[in-house]
């Protein structure tokens, strides 16, 4: 039974509201069934046309995404960098988060409740130092899903979203060679066909990014480097299969002098990664799909205080083996597969010497997931999509959750769709955070007795539409989820360096709740492509150790996101692009007052996460001019300029006291990482 206070849950009232809106819409359309099914082949051939000028999809049937990466030269660069994940910040449902960071909020969920999947092996650190940008080249992928509703079977162990990443896996005509060179990175990729039944493909990305962040980052000298690299062929062996092999390795090793405490502190990590993936046709309507896959994640971080050298070091290894069939039979598609990972994780080691470690020792598990799921379409007005994986996992003790999946679809008409969806999904692995930023200090652990896995059941509904020939399309979608055994960090970094970190007493498992109402309107023909998204959303807590037992707002929480994307193509030669963010500002717990006891400051905090950021605001602006060189298909420069207006959006509020002439005196100091940064950047296709 739920244990929340009566005025914590959404209320049914809000409930009946939302889907009352979302079904009146859709009963209005049906009126005009038969005009439209008359008209049907013309609109869908007309989507297809249009669809390919989108940067950004509008939420399917399911109310998921997906990007065109073909189209991502053109929208404004941070630092002249194009950033995917970055991207996903700009739509319904995902929270525009403070400066400095690309993780990905999802319906309030927190970081950790949601997995980046590249080639089905987990990815787990996307981000580069302080989040300017993902540790993905984007050429060297070919697509891109955001799962976040109606979520498949074959995806387990995450509570919030699934982001799908696909490299290559075609034998290209001929070689094709891209690069491009920007402010703080360079990259290149390249892809070769050896033969008819043969491909390779590769990537590289390097930074020289220093100077910005001695720019940057006050008080201190600070040097940063990064690297991104990929590697993958495809072999078509015939009667076997498509054989595709895949890899991807990046580290970043950043090195700090700070004056204010004469210290010095060096930061590396790294993720490499490694997928074999064998796909056969087994008959005319039957497929098999092995995937198996090696993924590693280590951070370390060495302060030098002094003459005390200390390690802080954390890390995950991850080995699995990915199986399913796929069946088409007359009138339903089947699909039935089994997973199994093997799991090594260092929560948070601390090294004083070579030989001597104090913490927790290494944490090992198995995760073990059978699953089955169809789509039966019954009618020509509703198709269903029923699945259920049972999931298994084994550390210090055996949880074993059954995972049911429904979606229903409702095509009213052509043009018009209403679905509805709810899963129910079980998480083992939880992310620790260190900081408010995408940095390397976070750490994982695994379910344990003292912090079991997280649970969360999901519902949605949503309805959309097409008008013009589907150059206009919206969506509207209302969600709710409630959460257990969330997990609640009440420490930092240095904690753990002083020795006075306790995993059982720091770390809270308790509930939570999210729910809100997504609406999303598009435009696009052969120049115009243009998006407007909004979303009203809250997010709260429960934990009975923190802020007295009562709700309080979690960190994704942001009420009020908004979020627009327009890019306009004049001629052939020129794209000019417009981004633009709009976020409530994050919680987070102020200091209420300061005073002195002895020779210290001692403060008193309010309400735990009581407080909020002012709103993050920003608007982007890019141009980007194609011009034809002897020898190059593509040849483009890239001018964009972030943050136009030089808004001051703070990463974090802090307070400093000092005594003097008897008196306390405590000065306010917002913490900012950019405002205005412009950039220029070169793209070069062969």
């Amino acid at each position: 039974m739920l244990s929340l206070p009566p005025h914590l849950f959404f209320t049914m009232t809000h409930l009946r509201h939302l889907t009352l809106l979302i079904v009146l819409l859709a009963m209005a359309n049906i009126a005009r069934g038969q005009q439209d099914s008359t008209a049907m082949h013309i609109s869908v051939d007309d989507v297809v046309i249009t669809a390919r000028q989108q940067i950004l999809s509008l939420p399917d049937a399911k109310g998921n995404i997906s990007i065109n990466m073909d189209a991502l030269n053109g929208v404004p660069r941070l630092g002249g960098a194009v950033d995917v994940l970055k991207l996903l910040q700009y739509t319904p449902g995902v929270a525009a988060t403070q400066e400095g960071n690309t993780s990905l909020y999802v319906r309030g969920g927190d970081a950790g409740q949601s997995i980046v999947l590249l080639n089905g092996a987990p990815l787990y650190s996307p981000s580069h130092l302080l989040g300017f940008f993902s540790v993905l080249n984007t050429a060297h992928l070919s697509g891109l899903t955001l799962y976040k509703s109606g979520i498949p079977a074959r995806y387990g162990s995450l509570t919030a979203s699934i982001t799908e990443l696909r490299t290559h896996n075609h034998i290209p005509e001929r070689v094709g060679i891209e690069c491009n060179i920007g402010i703080i990175e360079a990259d290149a990729a390249i892809k070769v066909p050896i033969g008819q039944r043969f491909a390779l493909f590769a990537s590289a990305r390097h930074s020289y990014s220093s100077w910005l962040m001695n720019a940057l980052v006050n008080q201190a000298t600070m040097s940063y480097d990064f690297g991104d690299y990929g590697l993958g062929f495809v072999a078509d062996l015939g009667r076997v299969g498509r054989l595709t092999f895949n890899s991807h390795l990046n580290s970043d090793l950043a090195e700090a002098e700070i004056f204010n405490y004469n210290a010095q502190c060096d930061l590396r990590w790294w993720n490499a990664l490694g997928t074999l993936r064998l796909d056969t046709q087994l008959s005319e309507n039957a497929e098999l799909h092995n995937t198996l896959y090696a993924s590693v994640y280590d951070n370390r971080l060495e302060p030098h205080i002094a003459s005390n050298i200390f390690t802080v070091k954390a890390g995950v290894t991850d080995l699995g083996l990915k199986s399913y069939a796929d069946i088409n039979l007359e009138s339903v598609r089947l699909e039935v597969g089994a997973d199994c990972a093997f799991r090594r994780i260092t929560p948070q080691a601390i090294a004083l010497a070579k030989d001597s470690e104090q913490n927790r020792p290494r944490e090992e598990s198995v995760e073990v997931a059978l699953y089955a799921s169809a789509h039966w379409p019954l009618s020509r007005y509703f198709a269903i999509d029923g699945g259920m994986r049972i999931s298994l996992f084994a550390h210090d003790k055996v949880w074993c959750y059954p995972e049911p999946r429904i979606s229903l679809e409702f095509p009213i008409t052509g043009r018009t769709k209403l679905w509805a969806s709810y899963d129910m999904l079980a998480q083992y692995l939880h992310l620790v955070p260190q900081s408010n930023m995408s940095f390397a200090t976070d750490y994982y652990m695994t379910s344990s007795r003292h912090t079991p896995p997280q649970l969360s059941h999901n519902f949605a509904i949503g309805y959309s539409s097409e008008a013009l020939a589907g150059r206009i399309r919206w969506s509207i979608e209302a969600y709710y989820k409630y959460m257990f055994n969330v997990v609640e960090y009440d420490s930092r970094i240095l904690d753990v360096l002083f020795g006075t970190a306790d995993h059982k007493t720091m770390i809270h498992s308790g509930e939570g709740e999210s729910y809100g109402i997504e609406c999303s309107i598009g435009y696009s023909d052969s120049k115009i492509d243009a998006q407007l998204n909004y979303t009203l959303s809250k997010s709260l807590r429960l934990f009975e150790e923190i802020n007295n037992g009562k709700p309080f707002p979690a960190h994704s929480h942001r009420g009020h996101n908004l979020t627009t994307l327009i890019a306009y193509k004049p001629s052939p030669r020129w794209t000019l692009s417009a981004t633009f963010a709009y976020a409530s500002g994050v919680p987070y717990t102020a200091t209420k007052s300061i005073y002195i006891s002895g020779n210290a400051f001692l403060r008193e905090y309010g309400s735990y996460n009581g407080s909020k950021l002012p709103a993050l605001h920003h608007l982007d602006l890019s141009v980007t001019y194609w011009f034809k060189c002897r020898r190059l298909s593509k040849n483009g420069i890239n001018l964009s300029v972030y943050n136009v207006y030089a808004r001051r959006n703070p990463l974090m509020i802090s307070w400093d006291a000092q005594f003097r002439d008897g008196t306390i005196h405590i000065n306010e100091r917002r913490h900012i990482i950019y405002t205005i940064l412009p950039s220029i950047s070169w793209n070069i296709k062969f």
